[in-house]
């Protein structure tokens, strides 16, 4: 039997490459195993692993075949990193059949209803509900209920414009805007009588956070501003910024008493709107690794993935300081030259130039630990050496992350959560916390 195991689900080069080195280089030290989809391009730091240690799962596989891995190696511990929803659907479902095979049937179920919650935008709605967390006004059911269309007729009449969700769909997929009466009755004719969620248009601006949990408690391991809900494109196209410093303590607590009430246990990312009215307003819930992970990582000088390897194996406390340092980041025009891209790569201010990868667009990581904070240098280097401009979208960002701090100035009693704090729920929902020093 093994103590720890590492299942990584979806292209490690989708991370970047320092993110998965120093990954597969924490699992070599301590002997942990990894279970992963083969990496493309194939030549990487899993190649020094010694024999036995990484195993490829095709990303085909189905749940009970990476079950039966799990079962030949049988961890006590899974940490899962997986990407995309797909992917951590069937995971959790092999761990649910794993551990109900080894009698650990409480466990199944709990790890498995943590996910099924927050992999779905109406049950994820619930339970803020429950929490007193707030969402934007709306409605959840099947779409051909009559109740539910009335309701979504009513919001999009109160508010002008409402989006229409696939419950269970991401980055986008099964997403519509409806301004229009026929616009809305077509996105819920569409979804016939499966499950939508119509929510209010809420103008403001998108914001994630990316949270580690184990053992009944977390830790907040940063925050990324990403644009406003009326900017053009996917935020995936958008400049992401990192502020440096701790996340606004309303957004900490949030997602961590989000993440702890659904039982969930690893890597987390919470993806909220700040209205104009200053208040935070939960999206959805990533229980898995994202894009957001790659700039938190940059600035944190350790990825999502080893800080999730390391607490598997000693807890919390077992944690290394995170820099917190300014970081960004942004895809880079698709037909750089190979001549640009070593130029690029070896820049001052740049962290990390990532390639094409899974038909993505290659994307430049700025400042964070690597590129010694220096974001702005970054920002010249990239318009100089591929003409891209980022001095305004920067500017602009900082500027947002500015004011969403102020406007979520929160008391006092939750601020400990914002500065990497181990924190738990406490009796009747009020937050107990167990120092572990500034991370």
């Amino acid at each position: 039997m093994t103590e720890v195991l590492l299942l990584r689900s979806g292209n490690p080069r989708r991370l970047t490459e320092p993110a998965w080195r120093g990954t597969v280089d924490l699992c070599a030290e301590a002997g942990v195993p990894i279970l992963s989809t083969p990496p493309t391009p194939f030549g990487g730091p899993e190649d020094a692993l010694p024999a036995g240690q990484f195993t490829l799962v095709p990303e085909e596989a189905g749940a009970e075949e990476v079950a039966a891995l799990l079962t030949e190696r049988g961890p006590d511990r899974i940490v899962h990193c997986a990407d995309p929803d797909a992917l951590v659907r069937r995971d959790a479902a092999a761990a649910r059949s794993y551990r109900h095979a080894r009698g650990r049937v409480e466990e199944a179920e709990r790890a498995a209803a943590a996910f099924d919650t927050l992999l779905h935008k109406g049950l994820t709605r619930d339970l803020c509900e429950g929490l007193g967390i707030g969402t934007a006004e709306g409605v959840w059911g099947p779409a051909s209920d009559p109740a539910l269309r009335h309701r979504a007729a009513e919001l999009l009449a109160q508010h002008a414009r409402v989006v229409v969700k696939d419950p269970e769909g991401w980055a986008g997929r099964g997403q519509h805007t409806a301004v229009h009466p026929d616009e809305l009755t077509a996105a819920l004719d569409a979804a016939g009588d499966l499950a939508v969620v119509v929510e209010a248009f809420v103008r403001g601006e998108e914001v994630s956070v990316e949270v580690l949990l184990h053992n009944g408690q977390g830790v907040v391991l940063g925050w990324a501003v990403k644009g406003g809900t009326d900017e053009g494109g996917h935020p995936l196209h958008r400049l992401r910024l990192t502020p440096a410093g701790p996340v606004p303590a309303v957004l900490a607590d949030h997602a961590l008493r989000l993440c702890l009430a659904a039982g969930h246990e690893g890597i987390g990312e919470l993806d909220f709107v700040v209205g104009e009215d200053g208040r935070a307003r939960v999206l959805e819930c990533n229980p898995r690794v994202s894009a957001t992970s790659r700039a938190i990582a940059a600035a944190n000088g350790h990825s999502s993935t080893e800080l999730a390897v390391r607490a598997a194996l000693g807890g919390l406390a077992a944690l290394p300081d995170l820099a917190r340092l300014e970081s960004a980041d942004r895809v880079l025009p698709a037909d750089l030259s190979p001549e640009t891209f070593a130029a690029l790569a070896s820049a001052p201010g740049i962290a990390w130039v990532h390639p094409v990868t899974d038909g993505f667009q290659p994307r430049a990581l700025l400042g964070g630990l690597a590129g010694e904070g220096r974001v702005d240098e970054a920002v010249r280097q990239i318009a100089t050496l591929a003409g891209v401009d980022l001095a305004e979208p920067l500017e602009e960002r900082r500027a947002t992350a500015r004011r969403i701090a102020a406007a979520l100035d929160a008391p006092q009693e939750t601020l400990a959560a914002s500065q990497g704090l181990a924190y738990a729920p406490g009796d009747h929902g009020s937050a107990a916390r167990i120092g572990m020093g500034a991370l």
